[in-house]
């Protein structure tokens, strides 16, 4: 498939192209990338809009509406890359892909272990028999509490995947525990859970397209181990992802992340709310949304807007906080948010963010900061096409970028 590519080779799985895809509500963005010297290239990039009615709170509800939107973004940037890259370039075959939506979960499960050898180094093999330990016997009571939550059968509920945040050994932060040794050690371990039937719905995606899905990854932690120095021992931020139609909230605490929560409210609920006020259809909403965003409304307009958009506001902020309150044991709330997604441009968001009452909400020694953040601010990605500049390009980076890491 591919749009204008669909008739190229399909290589094997040994090359070094490959691809990420972020599925979202308002549009689908593709990157084709390669890895050199331990860092994500970015070498073709695409924003695709979605048909209106393909999904519904990051899920998708058109599934041949999204393969099609899929296929001609995915072909728009392998044609950049194949412009940059020339004879050698080689169409790739596997997919990383983002997930997101409000029945997504993310949570640490810490787990304490008093190793026999205490001289002896940790292996690969000790950690893989340690996940799948954890996986034994703390799933099931996971799966059943998340299902709960989400109003579904605890059958229909499944892992994405599972990775180790961090270790402390006799006391000491490692990200990384091979080749060490010690006694005590304490595992922070990160798993993410979904809906069956939405990963389903992202494998015929990439079945559709003839891909390899390598890695379906939760976004908003692609964000929050993808952003520069977020993995160091003195880290802390809230990381909010504003999409079309859902927030993807991430709280990381010393270098570790902590939880991933998602709510179903994104720009779309503004765009509509322009629809209504104006009496416009809803492409035009988005296009007055977007200029409103950029001060380029009449006088009257913006008043309007900006009056008519109090309400919604006041909801999303109390989707935000009610998704930061949700996190279990945090005993101090960062001083520092970060906001990105094409939704994040309305000035409301940061404005709102900046003037919540969060001292009395919620256990923060002071109000946060608020800075919005771009595809720069990843580690180890470097954009050749120069297309990827926005708020809302840095989600397809950060999944570019999950290569690099083992999950």
């Amino acid at each position: 498939m591919f749009g204008n590519n669909r008739n190229k080779k399909i290589v094997s799985r040994s090359s070094n192209y490959h691809l990420a895809i972020d599925i979202g509500t308002e549009f689908v963005k593709s990157a084709v990338f390669k890895e050199e010297d331990n860092e994500v290239i970015i070498l073709g990039y695409s924003r695709i809009k979605q048909r209106e009615s393909s999904m519904y709170a990051a899920f998708i509800i058109n599934l041949q509406a999204v393969i099609e939107a899929c296929d001609r973004g995915v072909g728009e940037a392998v044609a950049q890359a194949m412009e940059k890259e020339g004879d050698k370039f080689v169409i790739p075959n596997d997919v990383i892909i983002g997930i997101a939506g409000e029945l997504v979960h993310g949570v640490t499960i810490m787990v304490n272990v008093e190793r026999d050898n205490h001289e002896a180094k940790i292996t690969q093999k000790e950690i893989d028999k340690f996940v799948e330990k954890v996986k034994k016997y703390t799933f099931s009571s996971t799966v059943e509490e998340i299902s709960r939550e989400m109003g579904l059968k605890a059958s229909q509920v499944i892992e994405v995947n599972t990775t180790i945040n961090s270790v402390y050994i006799d006391g000491m932060k490692v990200i990384n525990p091979l080749g060490y040794s010690g006694n005590e050690l304490v595992y922070k371990v990160f798993s993410t859970f979904a809906p069956k039937i939405h990963l389903d719905s992202i494998n015929q995606v990439a079945d559709a397209l003839n891909l390899r899905l390598s890695k379906i990854v939760v976004e908003p932690y692609s964000l929050a181990v993808g952003l520069r120095n977020m993995k160091d021992q003195d880290a802390n931020a809230i990381i909010i992802d504003v999409g079309g139609g859902t927030t993807d909230v991430a709280l990381v605490s010393n270098g570790d992340i902590i939880g991933t929560k998602m709510f179903a409210i994104g720009g779309k609920v503004f765009t509509k709310r322009v629809q209504r006020e104006l009496g416009v259809d809803y492409e035009e909403a988005e296009k007055i949304k977007i200029d409103y965003s950029n001060g380029a409304v009449s006088k009257d307009v913006d008043l309007k807007l900006s009056k008519a958009f109090e309400m919604d506001i006041s909801t999303w902020l109390t989707g935000v906080e009610i998704a930061l309150e949700s996190f279990n044991d945090v005993k101090e709330y960062p001083s520092q948010i970060y906001i990105c997604g094409g939704g994040a441009l309305l000035p409301e968001i940061q404005e709102g963010l900046m003037t919540y009452p969060w001292l009395q909400t919620l256990n923060f020694k002071k109000f946060p900061k608020v800075s919005f953040i771009f595809p720069n601010a990843l580690s180890s990605v470097l954009d050749k096409t120069k297309s990827a500049t926005l708020p809302m390009d840095v989600t397809p980076l950060a999944l570019a970028r999950m290569h690099l890491e083992n999950l």
